[in-house]
């Protein structure tokens, strides 16, 4: 690059960067501003903000811009989300592609937490489930919400990872195989403003579950003997908003002679992909699942695996090219009668199954950008494993003394 273009590509990227400082003021000015940013670095000089915004890689520029602070005082950030784990994510992929070495989210120019970077899990604190923390880049836990006398027996994050619903009892466990329940209640708890709040009571029970029905509502099952016969369990279903705003309750009752104790309700596997190009299905003969996917962009249909064992659920991932299979648990006939559960990894678009894993229990999928959590239990052992499936290898596992999940910890 000659002498004469240096200058000429100097001018011009000085140039934009007083049109972008004069388009932030004017937004914070008219109180438009109000959007997630991932931010870069902060310096003192013009020239210091050029040198590093040349070092990045092009794909990033067009949605770098500059803030002036002080008169010698300029930060540098990129894009505008809708939220912190939107922000998040993206940082996070240009991090572990090595576009950017670090990075902090923030929320109208001021740091707020990173909700994608920072995942949620259950493990023990003080011999208690509490609420923890694992953070991709620092690979550190903590403790993130524990309250004295509360177990944790429920972690339901919403989608934006930002509004989570608690569910804790002061004791639970089973007892002649049946479970029990002592003091169960509900928290809503905002992890950007580091609010806690109590929103309900369901006293004690022989059977709790918790589910997002929607993206909007969520819902807790409670269960409990009839005070008068003990042949009836009562079954409340409690929905609740986003906000924490309660709904109808709905009653169900069930005898126990004539209906059996009432089980979870089963969601069946989602077939057709988020992008709707991909649906699959099972076939099951002879003792062996046959897994056929459709891709209806080719307009044709083949087997991408098989197994021994049925398919339980599967998740797909937020584009829809792949899709994560949970098998049924299958009693190995050996001497100790083990069972073995299987998690199917398929590149839907290669039409391929990438990898099985096989193991004693595979449980709460969650499919987190680019990134695969699941629990894997064994009979001595609870952990947490991070799967990078688009480059099909273990990142990190997440493990604790008294073991850990994503949403509970085993009974």
């Amino acid at each position: 690059m000659n002498l004469k273009f240096q200058k000429i590509f100097r001018l011009i990227f000085v140039t934009a960067i007083f049109f972008s400082l004069s388009c932030s003021t004017s937004d914070k000015e008219s109180g438009r501003e109000n959007a997630y940013s991932i931010f870069l670095g902060e310096f003192k000089q013009q020239d210091q903000v050029e040198d590093f915004r040349s070092s990045l890689n092009q794909s990033l520029w067009s949605k770098l811009r500059i803030e002036r602070v002080y008169e010698r005082n300029y930060k540098l950030f990129y894009g505008k989300f809708p939220s912190s784990f939107e922000a998040g994510k993206t940082a996070y992929n240009f991090f572990s592609d090595s576009l950017i070495t670090s990075y902090k989210i923030t929320h109208d120019g001021k740091p707020t937490l990173d909700t994608y970077a920072n995942v949620l899990f259950v493990a023990k604190y003080l011999d208690s489930p509490s609420v923890f923390s694992f953070n991709l880049i620092t690979k550190q836990t903590e403790v993130e919400w524990s309250n004295f006398g509360k177990k944790v027996i429920a972690l339901n994050p919403s989608n934006d990872n930002n509004t989570v619903f608690i569910t804790t009892a002061s004791s639970y466990g089973k007892f002649s195989g049946v479970q029990f329940i002592h003091d169960a209640m509900l928290y809503k708890y905002r992890r950007e403003e580091e609010q806690s709040d109590e929103i309900a009571e369901f006293g004690n029970g022989v059977q709790l579950y918790t589910y997002w029905e929607n993206p909007d509502t969520f819902k807790v099952n409670f269960s409990a003997f009839d005070s008068v016969n003990s042949r009836i369990v009562e079954q409340k279903i409690f929905p609740f908003a986003l906000n924490g705003n309660p709904g109808k309750i709905k009653e169900r009752r069930f005898d126990l002679l004539l209906n059996g104790f009432p089980a979870p309700p089963k969601s069946g596997p989602i077939s057709i992909s988020p992008n709707n190009r991909f649906r699959f299905r099972e076939v099951y003969s002879q003792g062996e699942s046959y897994i056929y996917l459709r891709d209806f962009n080719e307009k044709s249909e083949q087997i991408v695996s098989k197994t021994k064992q049925k398919i339980s659920g599967c998740r797909w991932s937020d584009d829809g090219n792949y899709l994560f299979i949970v098998t049924d648990n299958e009693v190995v006939p050996n001497k100790k009668n083990e069972t073995v559960q299987q998690l199917l990894i398929i590149n839907a678009v290669e039409k391929k199954l990438v990898r099985t894993f096989s193991g004693y229990k595979y449980e709460n999928l969650l499919v987190h950008g680019k990134l695969l959590f699941f629990d894997e239990h064994s009979v001595q052992s609870a952990q947490i494993k991070i799967y990078d499936y688009k480059q099909d290898k273990i990142i990190y596992t997440i493990s604790t003394f008294s073991g850990c999940g994503l949403a509970n910890l085993p009974i």
